[in-house]
């Protein structure tokens, strides 16, 4: 089976972040996005990131003024490294293992869901 077949599997994602622990971006980095993330999405919204993996665009979101934002990705490993990793540095990301096809959120309790990966292949 090809890679790309994998990436539906909960088994795929642990197994990497597990073997690979350096951040990393598939495609653009918050820079990349800023433009249409500052125009549609205002810094006190709250924001689900789903999928988060180990992006960086959380920091550098959180560096602009986005400190409402709530992490989820299927893999227990990566979400516990990044919550280690940003616990001090930015203070109020929040990291939630969690599959994002069943949410465990009161309804309308984000403004804005981000999807990085759909990002990466439309811009």
């Amino acid at each position: 089976l090809s890679q790309m077949s994998q990436y539906g599997k909960p088994e795929f994602w642990e197994d990497r972040y597990q073997r690979d622990k350096e951040q990393f971006d598939w495609y653009q980095r918050y820079v990349g996005l800023k433009d249409i993330i500052t125009q549609y999405i205002s810094p006190d919204y709250q924001i689900l990131n789903i999928g988060c993996g180990n992006s960086k665009m959380s920091e550098e979101m959180y560096e602009e003024g986005y400190e409402n934002i709530t992490n989820i990705d299927i893999s227990p490993t990566v979400i516990k490294w990044m919550a280690e990793e940003y616990k001090e540095k930015c203070p109020k990301l929040v990291f939630t293992t969690m599959d994002v096809k069943d949410l465990k959120y009161p309804d309308k309790k984000f403004n804005c869901v981000l999807d990085k990966g759909t990002f990466d292949t439309i811009l």
